[in-house]
């Protein structure tokens, strides 16, 4: 069978529709939204002490998945040799201590979290001076032929781009399970390209492309 090539109009359009779809619910449920219990976003640390020597990864996450990508990172370059500390972007306070910082987040409106930015804005001037690699975790990856949908993609990590040149940047596919994540007029207008037949709900994170960038990274970050 022939495999359809999707041309950036055609991802520009599946686009829309998501994003449309966003905005069409959440007209009317933003308030159910705002009483919704928050994520519990886990913390890790892995590998010896090395205080020179000390990696970052943080993270922004709406349902866990991209904690769990954030953590399969840690792991990775711990087992390379590395300390590493994985840690929500609500609870960094303070980078002196790293040598370098991976941060990445989910996709919600075709951009990073609120708070993913947030961190951006709050640390650019530190972050400028340090290794630095950024990563998303986005639904669209799941779809067929994903990789020609990489360069649209890419658009979307362009204000971390403008604030900060990452030495790496990483594009994983997340996690749609409707059961695991709180009710919103996000995850309401998500089932609508389901219904589509645009994306499929599962857990599509690919741990060995994760786990291939997070081993890319060390020599860049540490520049050992």
């Amino acid at each position: 069978m022939t495999t359809k090539r999707i041309s950036r109009r055609d991802f520009l359009k599946v686009s829309g529709i998501v994003l449309g779809s966003t905005l069409l619910v959440g007209s009317g449920l933003s308030v159910l939204e705002n009483q919704q219990p928050e994520i519990s976003l886990p913390e890790f640390q892995f590998g010896e002490n090395q205080m020179s020597k000390k990696i970052l990864v943080t993270y922004a996450s709406q349902s866990g998945s991209t904690a769990g990508i954030a953590e399969a990172i840690g792991k990775s370059l711990s087992d390379g040799g590395a300390q590493v500390d994985v840690v929500p972007m609500n609870k960094v306070q303070d980078l002196s201590t790293y040598s370098a910082v991976i941060a990445g987040s989910a996709i919600q409106g075709q951009k990073w979290l609120p708070e993913a930015m947030q961190f951006m804005r709050d640390h650019q001037s530190e972050l400028s001076r340090k290794p630095f690699a950024s990563f998303m975790s986005c639904i669209t990856l799941s779809m067929k032929n994903a990789d020609q949908y990489r360069d649209g993609l890419k658009e979307w990590m362009s204000p971390v781009r403008a604030m900060v040149r990452p030495v790496s940047e990483g594009y994983f596919a997340g996690t749609l399970e409707f059961s695991k994540i709180p009710f919103s007029f996000n995850t309401l207008a998500m089932r609508i390209p389901v219904l589509m037949g645009i994306w499929k709900e599962g857990d599509h994170r690919d741990w060995n492309a994760i786990r291939n960038w997070a081993e890319g990274l060390r020599p860049l970050l540490l520049r050992v």
